[in-house]
């Protein structure tokens, strides 16, 4: 569960730096003072329990209608090709998002994890995910790669086996420094939708701003921490029912703590989604805590609660 991994990771970065662990990185020039956020939706076409009713199209143009609406420019959406052969009338979505001035790029083919893939068949499927791409003529000269789970391996020998091919296919490896879990609302959702609750809907919208607004700052005191300054952030979302309720509070609530909208490429050229960690990680994370954990980073805010077993039992009583 990703909520118990950012858990243990907080706590490791509440401890003091250990014996020669490497020192939090010197503040580095940037850009203006203030924070700027690229934003990134995974899993297109198709993400989250279906509900009857559910509009997977009514779903895309919600996102794109306010990432229009608020002027965010170029959200790469990370594709999974496997929806599109699976149902083939999915690929309308992706087409809908280029037409929208909006990029796509590769997150693999079927989704799978490192931690249970061997590396050729993992490469595969990155392969087989470019499939739908190139249909799409969706590739241009910057082409990011977003990692299932945010996990790259748990072997320096599996991360950069996978990296090296990345790096010769022309890839950029696609960070993330926001997380709010919010693939995590989608369940519950779904089924609060089926069961028309119309009160546990709201509770949850509001509840997925909150934890994003959270996040955020999170992200941000991290950030400072480890390089002296506000980077350009990447938010992690996904193109679920959820997600699309959501999206218009959640991008006034953003830009009223003085969040501008960049694109991922602008984004990824700061400096600090160069920074490494020497020793993989057991499981996926956002770079910001992966970063934390190996240098001894301090964190003064509580870390986030387990997400999925809060709301676990959410509409499920009802529904039985």
């Amino acid at each position: 569960m990703r909520a118990l991994a950012l858990a243990a990771l907080w706590l490791f970065a509440c401890g003091s730096p250990r014996a020669g662990s490497e020192a939090p990185a010197k503040a580095v020039s940037g850009p203006e003072p203030g924070v700027s956020v690229a934003i990134t939706v995974d899993d297109l076409p198709v993400h989250g329990e279906p509900y009857p009713g559910i509009d997977r199209e009514k779903i895309a143009e919600v996102l794109l209608a306010a990432f229009a609406a608020h002027h965010v420019p170029s959200v790469y959406g990370f594709v999974n090709g496997k929806g599109v052969d699976d149902d083939p009338k999915t690929e309308s979505i992706l087409r809908r998002w280029l037409s929208a001035g909006h990029p796509l790029g590769n997150h693999t083919w079927s989704h799978p994890s490192l931690k249970d893939t061997p590396v050729p068949e993992y490469l595969a499927d990155i392969e087989r995910g470019e499939v739908i791409l190139k249909k799409l003529n969706a590739f241009g000269t910057f082409r990011p790669f977003r990692y299932p789970f945010l996990f790259e391996g748990d072997t320096a020998e599996t991360r950069d086996a996978v990296r090296n091919y990345l790096k010769r296919r022309g890839y950029t490896r696609a960070t993330v420094t926001i997380d709010g879990d919010d693939w995590a609302y989608n369940g519950p959702f779904a089924r609060c939708r089926k069961l028309g609750n119309e009160a546990e809907l709201q509770r949850l919208v509001g509840d997925y701003v909150e934890r994003h607004v959270a996040e955020l700052e999170r992200a941000r005191e991290l950030t400072r921490s480890l390089v002296g300054r506000d980077v350009a952030h990447v938010l992690l979302l996904h193109i679920g029912a959820a997600d699309a309720a959501a999206i218009e509070p959640l991008l006034t609530a953003y830009e009223r703590r003085g969040v501008k909208w960049i694109g991922l490429e602008q984004a990824l050229a700061d400096p600090f989604h160069a920074l490494e960690t020497h020793a993989p990680m057991p499981f996926g994370a956002a770079d910001p805590y992966r970063l934390a954990k190996e240098r001894g980073v301090k964190l003064s805010s509580p870390p986030p609660d387990d997400i999925q077993a809060r709301l676990a039992t959410t509409c499920i009583q009802q529904s039985q």
